[in-house]
């Protein structure tokens, strides 16, 4: 019925999942996914499937390298091998490969194909079975299985097939063998894992409490490292309060010292300007009442002779003086008021002046005496000057000349003295007198030593005996 589906007359087609082998009148033609045309007379075709073939791999009770028994089951993918890669990297159809597929199973059913290809890779399969003990095979399957693939594929290849995949699913013995292999491991492990996990919690308690007295060690550290560190924060706050409440203070102590010192000051210069003030204004109170009294003083003198011209004028009438004498009189008396009243004004008037004067003389005042004080100055040093220069024995005969109004002096209040009682029992009273101011003249140069420093005496012993010959004390 498949083969009715194909073939359309002359004209065949071939899927991509076969080939079909074109034979006859112009040699062999392998044809795959394409149509073609046959002439019926002189060609024929067959074909050989290209699908995947599963092949289920059994050993049984394969002696191993050890003489151990073991039963082996792998799955096999194989195919034909229908392409390859050209020089440029193309692939196209491999006609080497199907030729030998062909020559091999052509026209055959795949059950045949794959029983063949089966038995092929049993025997490869018990050969490396062999050649490996038991731990190696079922420890490492992939190695196991890679030897199979390498000694089966030299021959797959020349019948024109390729292995694309062998797997080793089952490894078992009847003996009991794998079994007792399985326990030992298995207790092995079991024994290692134990004291894998003895040793790891031994060392896990060990490095727990390492751990454990590290941290305690550091959080130790870290809470005294802080406390430490609270503390200097604390001292050094406390310090800089203390400092700015020291420097709040001083500041405070300095502003009330330049308040006080401001206050004291304005209150000096008020106090100086209001005692200025006064005693400028009594001064000047002072100065207006004098040149008040002056002028009362010239008019009670103008209303003197006022009145002593009247006195004359009503004693010439009296007299019986003439009425032009009288009018002449009378005339000079006005004349004479008159004057006296403008001689009046004009010492009012100069009063006022003097009055403006001074006050603007007051104002100079202070510079005047100062002026003065510096020329006082002066002149005592010109005198300390000459008194350097002239020597003890200048200064000397200069006190000497001066002694006769020294004695003056202190005679002077004798002279104001009018009268003089003396009570006496005898007659020397008045002697007495006299030898007191001698007395009180002979002690002028011890004085004059306390006062200045001069020995007089000895000055004029000196100046005597450095005098003219003749001369002695």
């Amino acid at each position: 019925k498949f083969y009715q589906q194909e073939k359309m007359g002359n004209v065949v087609i071939a899927s991509p999942n076969e080939c079909k082998v074109v034979s006859g009148c112009g040699g062999s033609q392998y044809k795959v996914g394409e149509s073609f045309f046959v002439c019926c007379l002189l060609q024929q075709w067959r074909k050989i499937g290209l699908n995947l073939i599963t092949l289920e791999v059994t050993s049984v009770d394969v002696e191993t390298s050890h003489g151990v028994k073991l039963t082996v089951k792998g799955i096999c993918q194989v195919k034909v091998k229908t392409t390859k890669v050209d020089e440029n990297g193309n692939v196209t159809l491999d006609h080497e490969n199907v030729r030998l597929a062909a020559q091999h199973f052509l026209g055959q059913p795949e059950s045949e194909i794959a029983e063949a290809l089966q038995l092929t890779m049993e025997g490869h399969q018990r050969q490396v079975l062999g050649t490996l003990n038991v731990e190696e095979i079922y420890k490492d399957r992939e190695a196991f299985a890679s030897k199979v693939m390498e000694g089966v594929m030299s021959d797959l290849h020349g019948m024109g097939y390729e292995i694309v995949s062998y797997v080793v699913v089952d490894v078992k013995d009847s003996n009991g063998y794998m079994d007792a292999l399985g326990a030992t491991q298995t207790a092995l492990v079991k024994r290692e894992a134990a004291e894998g996990v003895a040793r790891n919690e031994s060392e896990q308690r060990k490095k727990v409490a390492e751990f454990q007295a590290q941290a305690d060690i550091v959080e130790s550290q870290q809470a005294s490292a802080a406390r430490i560190e609270v503390e200097a924060r604390k001292n050094d706050a406390t310090i800089a309060v203390n400092k700015q409440k020291e420097m709040a203070a001083d500041s405070e102590k300095i502003l009330e010292i330049k308040k006080a010192n401001n206050n004291a000051e304005v209150n000096k210069q008020r106090e100086m300007a209001v005692a200025a003030g006064q005693i400028e204004k009594a001064r000047q109170q002072q100065i207006v009442r004098k040149e008040q009294t002056q002028q009362e003083v010239e008019e009670q003198l103008i209303r003197v002779k006022v009145a002593e011209q009247m006195a004359l004028q009503a004693q010439e009438e009296a007299k019986g003086v003439s009425l032009a004498e009288l009018v002449e009189k009378r005339n000079k008396a006005e004349a004479t008021k008159v004057e006296a009243e403008a001689q009046a004004a004009k010492i009012r008037a100069f009063a006022t002046a003097e009055a403006d004067k001074i006050a603007a003389i007051g104002s100079s005042e202070a510079a005047a005496i100062e002026a003065k004080g510096m020329a006082e100055a002066k002149v005592l040093k010109e005198k300390n000057q000459t008194f350097q220069y002239m020597g003890e024995a200048g200064l000397a005969s200069t006190i000497v000349e001066r002694l006769p109004e020294i004695a003056s002096a202190i005679a002077a209040p004798l002279s104001q003295t009018e009268k003089m009682v003396f009570i006496s029992q005898d007659s020397a009273t008045g002697s007495k007198v006299t030898n007191d101011i001698i007395k009180t003249i002979a002690t002028m140069p011890e004085a004059v030593e306390g006062l200045t420093g001069i020995d007089l005496k000895g000055a004029i012993q000196k100046a005597v005996e450095n005098g003219p010959k003749g001369l002695k004390m």
